[in-house]
């Protein structure tokens, strides 16, 4: 009766060590992916700023062809902003690129989010 006592206290700090490892890996990894998701973001907000200046002498047919290309979607038009695929483009009234926002972010209030 003694061993079975022993064997399974034993077999309680083991499990109670296992569950502590999972616990702190799950942290590290957590970690690691939320820093890489920041950078993400980041670098994707650096892209979209840039967008503009890099585009400043194409046209919105030109723009939007080209971005056309890299989504499945068709463009649409959209209180004020041209959707292709996850980005929506606003164009000054001579046809060159004002700003660009990512689908997802209306709650920054990004220019072609102004509904929200």
């Amino acid at each position: 009766m003694k061993k079975i006592a022993v064997f399974l206290g034993v077999l309680l700090i083991v499990s109670n060590l296992y569950w502590l490892y999972v616990l702190i890996d799950s942290g590290i990894t957590l970690t690691y992916r939320d820093q890489e998701l920041h950078e993400y973001k980041k670098t994707q907000m650096q892209l979209m700023s840039m967008l503009p200046e890099i585009a400043k002498n194409l046209s919105k047919d030109e723009v939007v062809s080209i971005a056309q290309k890299y989504s499945s979607s068709e463009p649409f038009e959209k209180e004020g902003s041209t959707w292709v695929g996850w980005l929506g483009f606003k164009f000054a009234e001579n046809s060159r690129l004002e700003d660009v926002s990512w689908v997802i972010s209306y709650g920054e209030g990004g220019p072609c989010h102004e509904a929200f």
